[in-house]
């Protein structure tokens, strides 16, 4: 489906420009791609409707001709496959090694070397374009042709992610990008793609479709409209012989529409659809006012989708567009595109084809029963789910479409799907290999046992829930629904999934499942009752993830031997329970706290949460960081570039990065997404020792060994700033929350107060007596605080540079301090195994003895073990509804709020921690990652 021999036209066929049309464009690419100019990329940019997908359909019937198709990789919303752009690289490299013998064996040895790499879920992009195309590519030089190969790729901007597009669009433009390949790039004009390809435009060529010359493209246009209406005459559809199409007619045809192809494809169905109508099908069209007053670039379209549906629903009883109007949102808000029979299935149509038959100038309905029906072109979704474009003042007999509407009426559907189909033994596999046995896996063959509309309704049930908005649910039909699939058919859909080979997708789900849940529970008392049975399905299905993935008859076996004593999936399918083997000693009554143990390859400097919760970034000693998934466990990307141990990571407020600092020298910032290196900051002559992103994430600063401090520019790469004057290793550094200035603590004994935009030293704060190791600006940026080895903390203006007060009191090294919230107090820790809270005022201070204080601004100090805090600052309030963890004083034991954890011996040696509500998070030297939650369904 993603190559131009496969496409789903907007047109209809799949074909390209008419003969005659768009000569002048096609030959100057035509020219680009067999000359030796230099710019090696070419992007046709164009808006909605403008007919770049025929335009690169014809490039590439051109280019196969003269054997110079490398591969061709065609966009499309329109499903899963031709909207992941992860799946670009690998269809390029398979296109590669079909064509070429010898590019093969190197695609092949570099799979081999990392089966991975040839799956879509690979996530270092740049590493993947690398062993799949670039290397082969450059290795083969001399054994093949060295004439260019074009790559064809069109439609990116329907990708779902343009993170990855963008990215892509920079690897290839790349100046040391010297193999035999040329890329032919087409798409609308996003932000991301446009950035992308204006970051280096002397290496890219621009053409902008729609800037055309109105006459060339009305032109194109006439012809276009002039040989397919003799098609429709040709039919044979009236035998009264006449001029037809009038002149004015045409004229009037033609003039409405203007530069966009798709107005003319869109016309020419709906009129060759009508039928013996035709004729009056066009004078409808011709005739219609085209100036609706609408300011909206897309008003031409607008007004023609707007006519079809108006005449769809014309003549009609409301019982009678109710059900058109009803599968129209199923075949816009499915995540994947159905086959009509499927669609028929899943909204419980009989007559699905004869209600959407008046749309099929809009919607493909195609005649064989496996193609998938789509609309045609994306700009028709685009336009019935906007109220402002499709507004019920404009077009009363079909406004536009709700979108929370539509996938709440999808998540019952497919609930109710489920609960009609699901079964034991969905295939009907023989008994005999339904045995729990370690030898048994499941067989390709037995996917295609499973109907589209059950596939479908397993994969994006939670997914459409996901889209329901609370205060717009119409009744209790969805809660009822998923209370009998959860008591009825939890374990045949677990069981169907691993048929499928998409058991992941069941822990996903159960999350949105968790979400939708906890939005109702103070409407339908149901609701709790069901997220206490999600909670514990999730966690019965991490435990065996690996056996039931292996086998699907293991959710009825292993899966129910292993679960606690007092778990609700053991209550709930008690009949299933009684079959399997039986723990009569050593069963736990309930969940143990740790959900995931994540194994990595060497031993953990440094754990971090993404803000989110989401994910885990560990920095490893093999020199690599490690992005986990902090539900699955599973590893979502593998960062390697460093070559020496990594000392310290973050994640910028967003996500979207994390930054690493390691003894390399180096610090690196990597797109998490794509799990490329977004820039190697390359300046200090000894090991980087601490690094974090400013608020805003625009830039990075690093503490190193070498005695500087430096602030990066995220996106450039550039030291914005060198800030020399310490004369000692810096161990600590920290950006104001304005991200004006920095502050760095050193071994030198002294505080620094930087200038982060001219790099001028502000304040020198000396009186220290010892090493530096650890500062913090207050949160109005006034003052600074210090701790030091001279067990000593110190409160400095950060103005003047000299001390407000110095508190003393601590009997060993301070190693920790922070401000509260309003600056009232100052909180410190110390190798003396206290923590203490001082007020910044008198200078009283209060001893720690508890596990949590809460100060008078509502700032929380969370103690962690004898000597270690954080702060719970009220400006970021809590997502969770219980207080955040902290760690005993002897260290064995996670105390929370409602429940406390003990931690057995062997989890006690952790190396580094991170804390995220309710969610605990330890790294240890033999490169085990644990997480451990402590949250509770109340």
């Amino acid at each position: 489906m993603t190559s131009y021999k496969t496409r789903h036209s907007s047109y209809g066929d799949p074909v390209g420009c008419m003969l005659g049309t768009r000569v002048n464009i096609l030959a100057d690419l035509d020219a680009w791609a067999s000359g030796n100019d230099n710019r090696k990329v070419y992007w046709m940019v164009g808006m909605a409707g403008t007919g770049k997908s025929s335009i690169s359909h014809t490039l590439c019937e051109i280019l196969d001709g003269k054997n110079m198709l490398g591969a061709s990789f065609f966009g499309s919303r329109a499903s899963e496959k031709t909207s992941n752009a992860r799946l670009i690289v690998p269809v390029i490299a398979h296109a590669l090694a079909r064509a070429s013998p010898p590019i093969k064996i190197e695609i092949v040895k570099a799979i081999e070397d990392d089966p991975a790499l040839a799956e879509p879920t690979y996530s270092n992009l740049a590493e993947q374009f690398m062993k799949l195309i670039y290397n082969p590519i450059r290795t083969t030089a001399g054994k093949v042709a060295r004439t260019y190969k074009i790559i064809v790729i069109d439609a990116v901007d329907e990708c779902t992610n343009l993170g990855v597009v963008s990215s892509l669009i920079k690897l290839i433009l790349q100046p040391t990008f010297d193999i035999p390949l040329k890329f032919f790039i087409a798409s609308r004009d996003e932000d991301l793609i446009h950035s992308a390809f204006y970051d280096l435009p002397k290496l890219s060529t621009t053409f902008k479709l729609h800037e055309v010359e109105k006459h060339v493209v009305e032109d194109d246009i006439r012809k276009y409209i002039e040989r397919s209406l003799s098609d429709v005459k040709s039919l044979g559809l009236d035998r009264t012989p006449d001029a037809w199409p009038s002149p004015s007619e045409l004229s009037k045809l033609i003039n409405h529409s203007g530069r966009l192809f798709i107005y003319a494809a869109t016309t020419i169905r709906y009129i060759r659809d009508g039928g013996n109508l035709y004729k009056s099908r066009l004078s409808l069209i011709a005739n219609r006012d085209s100036k609706t007053g609408s300011k909206l670039q897309t008003a031409t379209i607008d007004g023609l989708y707007g006519h079809i549906l108006e005449q769809a629903c014309a003549s009609k009883e409301d019982s009678e567009v109710i059900p058109m109007r009803r599968l129209v949102s199923i075949i816009v808000f499915l995540r994947n595109p159905l086959p009509i029979q499927a669609i028929a299935s899943l909204s419980e149509i009989d007559d699905a084809h004869l209600y959407l038959s008046p749309l099929s100038s809009v919607i493909h309905i195609p005649t064989q029963d496996h193609a998938p029906v789509a609309p045609f072109h994306a700009s028709f979704p685009d336009f019935v789910t906007d109220p402002h474009r499709c507004s019920a003042e404009s077009y009363p007999s079909f406004p536009a479409l709700d979108s929370p509407k539509g996938h709440e009426i999808l998540a019952l559907k497919c609930l109710e799907h489920m609960n009609r189909s699901l079964k034991y033994n969905i295939c009907n596999i023989p008994e005999e290999l339904t045995l729990s046995r370690r030898e048994a896996t499941n067989s390709p063959e037995n996917i295609g046992k499973i109907s589209e509309a059950l596939k479908y309704s397993c994969l994006y049930w939670a997914s459409h829930l996901g889209e329901v908005q609370p205060i717009q649910v119409s009744g209790t039909d969805l809660i009822t629904a998923l209370h009998v699939f959860l008591h009825q058919h939890f374990l045949h859909w677990i069981e169907c999934l691993s048929v499928l080979g998409e058991l992941q997708t069941g822990i996903k789900s159960l999350e949105s499942a968790t979400t939708f849940l906890s939005h109702f529970q103070m409407t339908d008392i149901r609701c709790h009752d069901l997220q206490l049975l999600v909670d514990d399905a999730r966690r019965c299905l991490q435990m065996t993830f690996e056996s039931i993935q292996k086998h699907c008859f293991e959710i009825y076996q292993s899966a129910l031997a292993w679960i606690p004593k007092k778990s609700l999936i053991r209550e709930v399918y008690a009949t299933d329970v009684s079959r399997v083997p039986k723990l009569t000693l050593g069963l736990s009554n309930s969940w143990d706290p740790t959900e995931i143990v994540m194994q990595n390859s060497s031993g953990v400097n440094s754990v971090a949460f993404s803000q989110d919760g989401s994910q885990v970034v560990s920095g490893l000693d093999d020199k690599t960081v490690q992005i986990w998934n902090a539900m699955t466990g599973e590893v979502q990307a593998e960062l390697k570039g460093h070559t020496h141990r990594v000392t310290s990571v973050a994640f910028s407020q967003d996500g979207s990065r994390v930054v690493s600092g390691s003894y390399d020298r180096t610090v690196r910032i990597w797109n998490v997404t794509t799990g490329e290196v977004q820039a190697e900051l390359k300046g200090h002559t000894a090991s980087v020792m601490s690094v974090a992103f400013s608020q805003d994430g625009s830039r990075v600063v690093s503490g190193s060994y070498d005695r500087t401090v430096r602030i990066w520019n995220v996106t450039t790469g550039e030291v914005q700033a060198e800030l020399k004057g310490h004369t000692a290793s810096v161990m600590s550094v920290a950006f104001s929350q304005d991200g004006s200035r920095v502050v760095s603590g050193s071994d030198d004994k002294t505080v620094r107060i930087w200038n982060a935009t001219t790099s001028e030293v502000q304040a020198e704060l000396k009186g220290h007596m010892g090493v530096v190791r650890s500062v913090a600006f207050s949160q109005d940026g006034s003052r600074v605080v210090s701790g030091s080895y001279d067990k000593t903390v110190r409160i400095w203006n950060a103005t003047t540079g000299k001390v407000q007060a110095e508190l003393k009191g601590h009997t060993g090294q301070v190693k920790s301090v922070a401000f509260s919230q309003d600056g009232s107090r100052v909180v410190s820790g110390s190798y003396d195994e206290t923590v203490r809270i001082w007020n910044v005022t008198t200078g009283e201070v209060h001893v720690m003895t508890t596990l949590h204080v809460k100060l008078p601004d509502s700032s929380e100090v969370h103690r962690v073990g004898a000597e270690n805090f954080f702060v719970v600052y009220p400006v970021h309030p809590m997502l969770s509804i219980h207080p955040t963890l902290s760690i005993s004083d002897d260290g064995r034991w996670i105390i929370g709020a409602l429940r406390d954890c003990w931690i057995p011996s062997h989890y006690c040696d952790f190396e580094s921690s991170s804390f995220l509500r309710d969610r605990a998070c330890f790294g240890y030297k033999s490169g085990r990652v644990v997480i451990v939650d402590m949250s509770v369904v109340l």
